[in-house]
């Protein structure tokens, strides 16, 4: 019996971060197509298989923004990870508010929200309008959440 943490980390899933970082950052395609070969390297590695923590995903985004943009200043990444606890607008805020505690007081930080598309539409549920409703409302909640604690200077969400 496998638990969903051992689940290996999907390749879609990466391209979307590589994608969403390099618009971010403003590179151009010969390097965003160079981190996508970094990514399909890491996706056929079989200790990969055994898929990250929220630290190990937040080191992997802060690596690709790195290789990304080398000379930009980076912003602190935290990770609000759903893939083994459902999400619960009750205790959103209280999650929100742990994820950004990994990054301190930065003043630009990227919080990424992972395991809420795996908890609403996946299989037959990804066609279906109340688990698409659903799960818009639970990245509402979210972004209105993080907006109502983040007391930064800049916040970035990503679901994923």
């Amino acid at each position: 019996m496998t638990s969903a943490s051992a689940a290996p980390t999907r390749p879609a899933r990466l391209r979307t971060l590589n994608a969403m970082l390099a618009s971010l950052v403003g590179t151009e395609a010969s390097l965003r197509r160079d981190v996508d070969a970094v990514v399909r390297v890491f996706e056929s590695d079989e200790f990969s298989a055994q898929g990250l923590d929220a630290r190990g995903l937040a080191a992997a985004a802060a690596h690709l923004l790195r290789l990304l943009a080398p000379e930009a200043a980076l912003p602190a990444i935290a990770v609000l990870d759903h893939r083994t606890e459902p999400f619960e607008p009750l205790w959103a805020p209280e999650r929100i508010e742990a994820a950004l505690g990994q990054v301190g007081d930065a003043s630009d930080v990227l919080l990424w929200v992972v395991g809420l598309q795996d908890q609403y539409l996946v299989g037959p549920k990804a066609r279906s309008l109340k688990a698409r409703q659903a799960y818009d409302e639970a990245v509402e909640c979210v972004n209105a959440y993080a907006a109502h604690v983040q007391g930064r200077g800049r916040l970035t969400v990503v679901v994923l």
